[in-house]
């Protein structure tokens, strides 16, 4: 198992924290949703890894990353359509 605490900030382990008791899950998969969105707004690929694993993990960092890249695209085709 993941080991999810290490040197993450207090901001990080309240959001991860938060989600997992909203959305009722696990917090490795709160962490992964957390660690998605990071990836993706920092422009990195998602590993191959959790394109296709199924632990708890790898199906929060696939919801994050792409949350987070459809939230982007959404934006961008508002500003082009009201400009």
């Amino acid at each position: 198992m993941m080991k999810v605490e290490g040197n993450m900030s207090n901001l990080v382990k309240e959001k991860r924290d938060e989600l997992a008791l909203e959305m009722g899950w696990s917090l490795e998969r709160a962490q992964g949703y957390v660690d998605g969105e990071t990836s993706e707004r920092s422009g990195q690929e998602m590993p191959p890894y959790h394109k296709v694993a199924m632990d708890d993990y790898s199906k929060g960092f696939r919801t994050g990353y792409y949350t987070q890249a459809c939230s982007l695209s959404i934006r961008d085709i508002r500003e082009k359509l009201s400009a």
